[in-house]
């Protein structure tokens, strides 16, 4: 199968890319940078070439804006990045049969704390970040044979700013003064297994809209804890404190149900101390050879 990757060199594509090739597809890889196919997706006329030129099986759409305060400052590169380009994968998966496969966002739940909210949950869209990526979301399934997939993910980049799976270890390791958010909730999945379920979905021939994230819901804290208890170190300069404290207003409880998913899977998906250890298991202190910033 031919696999069209967008968003190739960011922490989720990199996890598909590897993915993909285990599985043996015939795999392109596109990024607006340093990908061996250089495309803005931002860029209709560049993204519409590009399928043409490819004429792909899959369109994989790993491509987001994901700084949540610059799009709150500049909502029409938000626009542009996040939401607008859908219409096109859209039209193009209508027109030719092919399969788009988009990653979305769980950003979308002010209330509920612990809970795991079913792909029916009714959404707050309380910053730019949540709307471009609801919208995106519509403009996708207008494509029947689509499947959307709302999830977070932790993981090992390694370049570029630091993941906050890579904050959180060099916070734990040198001990660090940070702040931890004890009432920002998520469900938050390696994306080795993440990247590996999403291809199982796929393949199980599933559209429409997906929760695929961790089986537990835990908070940001309850993540750092969990690496400081598998790594055997004590974090004792740490505090706790409130995501309210962000400048930009954020949804905080998002927990997604993945009963659905797994369903269709035949298996269950991680919980927290599986997450973090697979998140371990990528690291490398190399990787950690610079600056580190929340």
């Amino acid at each position: 199968m031919k696999t069209l990757l967008l968003g190739s060199t960011g922490l989720l594509g990199q996890a598909v890319a590897r993915e993909a090739r285990r599985r043996g597809a015939e795999l392109r890889e596109a990024a607006r940078r340093s990908a061996p196919i250089q495309v803005d997706i931002a860029d209709d006329v560049a993204l519409c070439a590009l399928l043409d030129a490819e004429q792909p099986d899959l369109v994989v759409n790993c491509a987001a804006l994901v700084d949540i305060d610059l799009c709150e400052k500049d909502p029409s590169l938000a626009w542009h990045v996040n939401a607008r380009p859908l219409a096109f994968l859209a039209a193009w998966s209508k027109s030719t049969g092919g399969k788009l496969l988009h990653i979305s966002t769980d950003h979308y739940f002010t209330e509920g704390a612990a809970a795991a909210h079913a792909e029916t949950a009714p959404v707050s869209l309380v910053n730019e970040y949540a709307r471009c990526k609801f919208a995106g979301e519509a403009f996708a399934l207008t494509a029947p044979d689509a499947l959307v997939l709302r999830t977070s993910i932790v993981g090992i980049r390694g370049w570029e700013r630091p993941t906050f799976a890579e904050w959180a270890i060099d916070a734990v390791e040198n001990d660090r003064a940070v702040t931890l958010f004890s009432d920002a909730w998520s469900s938050s999945i390696d994306v080795t297994t993440f990247a590996r379920a999403a291809f199982d979905l796929a393949e199980a021939g599933a559209s429409g809209l997906y929760n695929l994230a961790a089986h537990e819901v835990y908070t940001k804290e309850q993540f750092v804890r969990e690496i400081t208890r598998q790594r055997g170190l004590n974090l004792t300069a740490a505090k706790a404190g409130s995501v309210r404290m962000l400048s930009t207003p954020r949804a905080h409880c998002l927990g997604l149900d993945v009963r659905r998913a797994e369903a269709v899977l035949g298996y269950e998906l991680p919980h927290l101390a599986e997450v973090v250890a697979s998140v371990l298991q990528q690291y490398r202190p190399s990787t950690l050879q610079r600056e580190i910033v929340p």
